[in-house]
């Protein structure tokens, strides 16, 4: 008795292991027919079962079945919308398992598939917590992004999700993360300046001016014919007060863009801005007045070189405050004189570039309302300082004037 009621159980048992095979079979092919519900109440028990949980196979189909319910679940009137609403970790799970026990590799190829659709759906997930500004959340489905498309050799898949990341990093003013997400992109030489920019800037900022010359040749090898690159590579090598290939690199981009005379005469103003910025006053002041000859009526250049002359105007002004008071040298008298001389210089230039923003449409005024409001109080300054009352009056009146709208 005995003996038969254990052969019975063993063909119980056999015929179990038979139906779960029969199970994943029959999952696929109601997932073919779009009978979705279906093919969920088949393919979980087998995945959960012994005899099948062990085998590539299953997970294979485990993978498709929720990736094709993630499918549905996109569309609002799919009446499997909301069949299950961890379809995506189960669907990740699924294929990862798959990859485990896929030795031979026989369902790689549509196994991959499977893992780079769940790789762009994190990504996708990533794009809407990005836009409510939830930036470490979006940093960390970006994450989950990358990790899946390198499990199934998308590498290249992942640059979209590492940039993504990096801009959550410069909203959440993490640096640490900055880098972490952006030097990826270096290595696979992307062309997005905004990578470049952004990690030349903390090198730049944190005095490692090794690393953001390396970051600035980077850019110019992956964006050859880009001449912000040779803007960047020239300012690195200024950094580093190598003037030679600073300018050579500078003329590079000026070369790129002889031919076109708005960004030829942005791109004078912007070299003028570096040379500024390494404090070579001589050749910014050259810069921006060649801008301003290509193209007098213009903001960028004008209130560069306004801007440049206050601002020495100014450190000439702290200079002659530190004077001692018992000096008989004439120190002081020379440093207020050159601080009046530079004030004096920036006048029209100020002038022009508001002269500028006031012959500009109403957006366009709009836009420019700070820009403004920096020129006004500026030249509110140069009036005052050098006694120029007549000037000062309307300047005065329209900076109230801005001040009542912002209210």
């Amino acid at each position: 008795m005995k003996k038969i009621a254990l052969m019975l159980a063993l063909v119980v048992i056999g015929y179990a292991a038979g139906a779960q095979s029969l199970n994943v079979s029959s999952a696929r092919e109601a997932q073919n027919r779009g009978y979705l519900d279906k093919a969920k109440k088949l393919i979980d028990p087998a995945c959960e079962h012994e005899q099948t949980r062990n085998d590539a196979k299953t997970w294979y189909y485990a993978g498709f079945i929720y990736a094709s319910i993630g499918g549905e679940a996109e569309k609002p009137k799919s009446k499997y919308k909301n069949l299950d609403p961890d379809w995506l970790v189960k669907c990740k799970n699924a294929a990862l398992r798959c990859k485990e026990l896929d030795t031979e590799k026989e369902y790689a190829e549509g196994n991959n598939a499977t893992l780079a659709f769940v790789g762009n759906e994190y990504y996708k997930k990533a794009i809407g917590v990005f836009n409510q500004q939830q930036w470490d959340e979006a940093m960390a489905l970006c994450e989950e992004s990358v990790k899946i498309f390198n499990e199934c050799g998308k590498k290249e898949f992942a640059s979209e999700s590492y940039l993504l990341a990096g801009k959550a990093a410069i909203y959440a003013h993490n640096n640490e993360a900055i880098l972490k997400y952006f030097k990826p992109l270096v290595r696979t030489r992307t062309k997005e300046q905004l990578v470049y920019k952004t990690l030349f800037d903390l090198y730049k900022n944190s005095g490692d001016t090794n690393e953001a010359i390396k970051v600035a040749q980077n850019y110019a090898k992956a964006a050859k014919d880009d001449f912000n690159a040779n803007m960047m590579l020239a300012e690195a090598f200024l950094l580093k007060g190598d003037l030679e290939h600073g300018n050579e690199e500078i003329q590079k981009a000026l070369d790129k863009t002889v031919d076109k005379p708005d960004i030829h005469s942005g791109l004078l103003a912007a070299a003028g801005a570096v040379f500024e910025g390494v404090n070579d006053y001589e050749n910014a002041e050259l810069r921006y007045k060649e801008s301003i000859k290509a193209m007098p009526n213009q903001f960028l250049a004008n209130f560069g070189l306004g801007k440049m002359l206050y601002n020495r105007a100014v450190d000439k002004l702290t200079e002659a405050n530190n004077v001692p008071p018992d000096d008989e040298t004439g120190l002081y008298e020379k440093l207020n004189n050159e601080c009046k001389d530079f004030f004096r210089q920036s006048i029209p230039y100020f002038n022009s570039a508001i002269s500028y923003i006031d012959n500009l449409n109403e957006e366009g005024k709009s836009m420019n309302r700070a820009n403004l409001y920096h020129c006004l109080n500026a030249l509110n300054t140069v009036y005052a300082r050098l006694e120029m009352y007549d000037e000062l009056k309307p300047v005065k009146a329209r900076i109230e004037e801005l001040q009542k709208a912002a209210q």
